[in-house]
């Protein structure tokens, strides 16, 4: 009896791409955005280095370390340590943690500077650090005081980086929190909503306050009668109906603006390509808090698909792209067509950009001129590694995506190893035979 301990086929592997394939050049701008934010970090490293080493002096620092506040000050230090250290400067950097300070909860903070050559020297009398002790509203009666702290309070826990404590007492984001309130009503409704400048009421030696800010709700407004006129063409329940969602919501000017957006929709999916909805609210008129609305619609004629036109292309045959959008020649304009043939001709991933618009012509005709620029087709890599039962690998692969300008796609790949060689060869016509069918 024999024993044979079995080695693991473990495979060491290394490929390059000598030319990006239509998924890469699709993700080119994703890469950009790595790049610019790999840029980005390496630069505040760069200020941070820096700032921990500039020829500063920070005199009377005593809630925060140094090492904070040059880090805070770094993009300013290191634009001194490049452009020279001027007045100008130094008091912008003075104003800088004065205002890192105060957005803390030190209202009172002073910082001044001082220079003596290329020596940069601030003093801080950092004051009382005050924090918000409470926050009340008098005058809520629809919404509840625990979800208009949320927005009250947002602003200073957005400026601060505070989610666990007490919060610092900051004026200005107070009162923008305030404003977050009044919005708030708003978005429920509440149009003549009034709410006022937060008041502030300190205890303990000052280092804490209480802040109350009252509220005069007023009516709160929902959609009432909806009328339609103009040439409306469709029942008016009908198109009450594309409505209706949004018509059991609280009425704000913002979703008045989206009936045109969704009558206009529902035109256009019925061939009124150029269709114009106006929406007129009538708050003054309300009765019982419901508010009328005249809905002025002009549909036009009814428009029918004409052919296409591309431009942009190079290697890729014209007739690739305008046979796809034949089918609909002659019949009802309907977006929902457009964007079906749109999407299954980004999937080809022969196309960087595709863009499609509808241009009128001879009354109610639609040509659809398409702009595009090609993605780069071929791809050709080369591929090895070594594996305990396999031994050296070497491999090569070619495809071109888009063969003789026709679209259609053409790969070959081949590998050879200590043991055996593989070979594939793959054709792929995205429409076969002018159809929707795929063939591979």
């Amino acid at each position: 009896m024999s024993l044979k301990r079995a080695l693991p086929n473990v495979v060491f592997f290394c490929a390059l791409l000598l030319a990006g394939s239509a998924h890469a050049q699709r993700a080119a701008d994703p890469e950009r955005v790595v790049a610019e934010r790999k840029a980005t970090k390496e630069k505040n490293k760069q200020q941070e280095e820096v700032a921990q080493n500039s020829n500063l002096t920070i005199v009377g620092a005593s809630a925060f370390k140094e090492e904070t506040l040059r880090s805070h000050l770094k993009e300013q230090l290191a634009s001194i340590a490049e452009l020279g250290l001027t007045a100008a400067r130094a008091d912008d950097t003075a104003f800088l943690l004065e205002l890192f300070y105060r957005k803390r909860g030190y209202p009172k903070a002073n910082v001044s500077y001082s220079t003596s050559g290329n020596q940069l020297r601030l003093e801080i009398d950092e004051g009382v650090r005050i924090t918000v002790n409470d926050v009340s509203f008098v005058g809520n009666e629809h919404i509840a005081s625990d979800k208009l702290f949320e927005f009250a309070v947002g602003p200073t826990r957005e400026h601060s980086n505070t989610v666990a404590g007490p919060l610092p007492f900051v004026r200005e984001d107070l009162t923008e929190g305030a404003d977050l309130v009044r919005r708030l009503y708003i978005s429920e409704g509440f149009l003549n909503v009034t709410v006022q400048e937060p008041q502030y009421r300190f205890l303990a030696g000052g280092s804490q306050v209480d802040v109350t800010i009252p509220i005069s709700e007023g009516q709160q407004y929902f959609f009432g009668d909806i009328r339609f006129g103009g040439q409306p063409i469709f029942d008016a329940e009908a198109l009450r109906q594309e409505l209706v969602g949004l018509l059991r919501e609280p009425y704000t000017d913002s979703r008045l603006a989206d009936i045109p957006r969704r009558l206009e929709a529902y035109y256009k999916k019925r061939g009124y390509y150029a269709v114009k909805v106006n929406a007129m609210g009538q708050p003054e008129a309300a009765r019982g808090g419901r508010v009328p609305v005249q809905v002025t619609i002009s549909p036009g004629p009814i428009y029918y698909f004409d052919g296409s036109t591309v431009t942009g292309l190079k290697r890729l045959r014209p007739s690739f792209v305008t046979k796809r959008f034949n089918k609909l020649s002659g019949r009802k304009y309907d977006p929902a067509l457009v964007d079906d043939t749109f999407r299954n001709l980004l999937k080809t991933g022969l196309f960087n950009i595709l863009k499609i618009q509808p241009e009128p012509f001879q009354g109610n005709q639609l040509h659809l001129q398409i702009s595009a620029e090609e993605a780069k087709a071929k791809e050709f890599g080369f591929s090895g590694g070594y594996g305990t039962f396999l031994g050296f690998i070497i491999g090569a692969s070619y495809t071109d995506r888009n063969i003789f300008g026709t679209g259609r796609s053409l790969g070959t790949s081949v590998e050879y190893s200590g043991r055996s060689y593989t070979g594939e060869i793959l054709y792929e016509d995205p429409y076969f035979l002018d159809t929707d069918f795929r063939f591979r």
